[in-house]
């Protein structure tokens, strides 16, 4: 997939940027508002329907993104076709890397989701008056890859029940306050969780039924679910 076909130019002015939903939780949030404005001229935003390839493993590392709304779903893919999720990036994280000249791993929108996307070239010439954008880069992915060393982790370590619910509340920490009652979005498959958390789906169903019938969870129409006793999760988890 050739992004540069398929991302629309968006001008971001210094209000918008100001605005941003996760800004503070974005690598742009190191810059004083005069580097912000001169960095947000060089965004280019595209909003992914569900599904959407973002792009794949292998192809050119022309671009850096932020997530500012929705859920990323980072794989590989088997020899056998089959997709292996390696992570999960939400509002806040960052996409690529500045330093590897292809990507490595596929990513795919999981429900409407929106990135901003920096050409790697034009944050190279930025950087040159503003080293700070490349500190805070490197922060970024200093800790994303910490959350992903802990998660990998915490899964070798834990049992199916155990790896539910930490899965479960990982997402509410994620959607925290996006409703009063706590509801969200699950948003992957039955058969993508198994994978994710290397469980098969008939475990990922008989705990997540186990769950519901201990009236620790509550599931709605529309993959929509409330966590009822999140000490009790969290005991478990």
């Amino acid at each position: 997939m050739d992004l540069m076909n398929n991302i629309t130019s968006n001008h971001y002015n210094l209000d918008k940027c100001n605005s941003c939903p996760v800004r503070e939780l974005s690598f742009c949030n190191a810059l004083d508002s005069h580097a912000l404005e001169e960095f947000s001229a060089l965004s280019k935003t595209r909003a992914f329907e569900d599904g959407q390839l973002i792009f794949s493993e292998g192809k050119n590392n022309e671009y850096l993104g932020s997530i500012t709304h929705g859920i990323v779903k980072i794989y590989k893919l088997l020899d056998d076709g089959r997709q292996q999720i390696v992570s999960l990036g939400f509002p806040g994280d960052m996409l690529g890397n500045i330093v590897d000249a292809e990507y490595n791993y596929f990513a795919e929108s999981v429900g409407e989701t929106k990135i901003c996307f920096y050409q790697v070239a034009r944050i190279n010439s930025f950087a040159e008056s503003n080293p700070e954008i490349y500190r805070s880069i490197l922060g970024k992915t200093t800790e994303q890859l910490g959350h992903a060393r802990e998660w990998l982790l915490l899964l070798g370590r834990k049992t199916a029940q155990e790896k539910i619910a930490s899965f479960l509340l990982l997402l509410a920490e994620h959607h925290k306050g996006s409703s009063p009652d706590q509801a969200f979005k699950i948003p992957l498959k039955r058969q993508e969780i198994a994978d994710f958390l290397g469980l098969t789906i008939e475990t990922v169903s008989r705990h997540f039924s186990n769950l519901k019938s201990k009236q620790l969870i509550r599931e709605y129409a529309g993959h929509m679910l409330t966590i009822v006793d999140h000490e009790a999760l969290r005991n478990i988890a």
